[in-house]
């Protein structure tokens, strides 16, 4: 009986779920996109989390990153960020081995901000963020458990901002044409 208790509480515990949250779904061209990475559902508190962040180079240039408080008890933490390969952005933070763990479990509650992203939307189409799930985990503070995560994609459209059209240009033309025959 024991036995089925702990199988049963060790699948109904394991519901932490790691995602990316965009600000919106539609953006113009050369417009900032938004994202968070966030952990929700924690039934456990954290002492650290890796993940890789995949995207198309040629249409998203990864502008700027800040990690959350998360991990950080006031003395510090440990944030790491590499984007050294184009279309992969590795990160991961954790906490101080001395960390108060009180103050992290107020910064934690049951979710939180792992870090935001900001990038350039530079074509038009459809876009895809992902959080790769091969290097996806967080672990417990206590360092008995390690979740791994399957890929997570997001996904949204970027329009193309229209080109001054030649009837403006033709416009112009006109307008200036028009005061140098009205000065006469």
């Amino acid at each position: 009986i024991l036995l089925t208790l702990a199988l049963l509480t060790s699948f109904v515990s394991n519901a932490t779920l790691i995602n990316l949250d965009l600000d919106k779904t539609n953006y113009l061209e050369n417009e900032v996109v938004t994202a968070q990475l966030t952990v929700t559902d924690l039934d456990y508190f954290l002492s650290s989390f890796a993940a890789t962040i995949g995207y198309d180079s040629n249409a998203l240039a990864l502008l700027n990153w800040t990690f959350g408080n998360g991990f950080d008890d006031g003395l510090g933490n440990s944030p790491y960020a590499d984007d050294s390969v184009a279309g992969l952005f590795y990160l991961e933070d954790f906490a101080d081995v001395d960390a108060d763990e009180m103050i992290l479990q107020a910064n934690q509650g049951t979710g939180f901000t792992l870090a935001t992203l900001t990038f350039r939307a530079l074509t038009a189409g459809s876009q895809i963020l992902s959080i790769l799930g091969d290097d996806t985990e967080v672990v417990s503070l206590d360092g008995n458990s390690i979740d791994m995560f399957s890929q997570v994609d997001k996904s949204f459209d970027v329009t193309a901002v229209p080109e001054p059209a030649s009837a403006l240009l033709l416009l112009s033309s006109l307008l200036l044409i028009r005061t140098r025959f009205s000065k006469k």
